[in-house]
């Protein structure tokens, strides 16, 4: 369920970024601190890391430490850094960030969301209750960073939460431009706001009729179960028939697969031996006589739930097993209380997840410009010529 997203701007490593740890001022009582990010980092802060993840406002599994730490190999090609904010030495707010250049056809060097393209949501990790002291102090960052970066691009994060919320308003009473900026909406579930209703009933007519007569169908081919991994001692071999069905069809012959890379594989491996460690894995597959036809593989972090990717048996296609599984998986969630919200990871277009699954996920871009009339002066310029090219465009 992979959400596809656009295209990058070109990597490119900005020399006046720091190459050394540096040390932002106090704003709010918040310091900060950038550093590149490394495995010895990484495992020097993994305690209050691991502490911020389980009291972050919005909990987003792709800034876990564990992610991360995994993630390493994959995002070592864009020379990452690590902006930590403090308040009175307690560990607030953590971001990824890498230089970029080239924004709107223009030549200008920039701060941008650090990610590699198996992370479906970037919001920082912020503890809660500090969303407005993390806000000051990043804010305060960017005006310190080095003089020719003008402004700071969050991809990816969430549009209706907490911390943008925060950014904006502090953004509007601090006098310093922003916008947002690639602003969609992908299939959720939201199991509380639906505790009452019956799965069915979120679907069209012809959607149950056409999961009813799949199903139909499938079981004339043998017995027809839903299994989802309880034993420790099988995880291995999930994992192993998950990766190789995952790797066949249009995936393996663009090579898009997890298996097709090395780094992916380890880190998908890695997370889900995690997850199941500590209670929060979600493995499912649909069989035949006890075959595995489909599988969906999900991550929970309450309150917030996340489906990270699906695989079926092409011998089965035509059985529609995926839809029968997301299906699976809406019945499964609803009624959940402690899951606020379940993501869907899926890209924005995804006409069926769009059609079955009752609630949206807003994600967005949001750039945040450096204080000052010449960087503002800049930033409006940059919006303009942006606005400009995606009416030219017809966007």
């Amino acid at each position: 369920m992979a959400f596809q997203k656009g295209s990058e701007t070109k990597d490119v490593a900005i020399s006046s970024l720091p190459a050394s740890p540096s040390t932002g001022t106090a704003s709010q009582g918040v310091t900060s601190r950038c550093e590149p990010l490394t495995r010895d980092l990484c495992c020097a802060l993994q305690h209050e890391w691991e502490d911020l993840a389980e009291a972050a406002s919005e909990r987003n599994i792709f800034q876990f430490p564990h992610f991360i730490l995994n993630s390493i190999a994959l995002l070592e090609k864009f020379d990452p850094k690590i902006v930590t904010l403090r308040k009175n030495e307690l560990l607030i707010g953590i971001a990824l960030l890498r230089g970029d250049w080239g924004y709107a056809k223009l030549p200008v060097p920039f701060w941008r969301s650090a990610l590699h393209h198996e992370q479906y949501l970037a919001t920082p990790l912020v503890r809660t209750g500090f969303e407005d002291s993390f806000a000051a102090g990043l804010c305060d960052w960017i005006d310190n960073a080095p003089r020719d970066c003008g402004f700071v691009i969050l991809s990816m994060i969430s549009g209706d939460g907490p911390l943008a919320e925060a950014l904006i308003h502090h953004c509007s009473i601090d006098g310093r431009g922003f916008l947002t900026a690639n602003r969609l909406q992908r299939a959720a579930i939201a199991p509380a706001r639906n505790r009452d209703r019956e799965p069915k009933t979120l679907l069209k007519a012809s959607r149950r009729k056409s999961i009813q007569r799949a199903m139909t169908k499938l079981s004339k081919q043998g017995e027809v179960s839903l299994e989802r991994l309880s034993n420790a001692g099988q995880l291995c071999d999930w994992t192993a028939q998950f990766l190789a069905m995952e790797n066949s069809g249009w995936k393996h012959e663009s090579g898009s697969s997890i298996l097709s890379c090395p780094n992916e594989t380890a880190l998908y491996k890695a997370m889900i031996s995690d997850a199941y460690e500590k209670g929060n894995l979600l493995f499912s597959r649909l069989c035949v006589d006890a075959v595995p036809i489909a599988y969906t593989l999900d991550i929970t972090a309450p309150p917030s739930g996340f489906c990270l990717k699906s695989a079926i048996d092409q011998n089965h296609r035509k059985f529609s097993p995926g839809v029968l599984m997301e299906y699976e998986t809406l019945k499964h969630y609803l009624g959940k209380d402690e899951l606020t919200l379940v993501d869907s990871c899926s890209a924005p277009d995804n006409e069926m997840l769009n059609e079955m699954w009752p609630d949206r996920k807003t994600i967005m871009d949001l750039a945040i410009a450096r204080k000052g009339a010449a960087y503002g002066a800049m930033f409006r310029c940059i919006h303009t010529v942006k606005t400009m090219l995606k009416t030219g465009s017809g966007g």
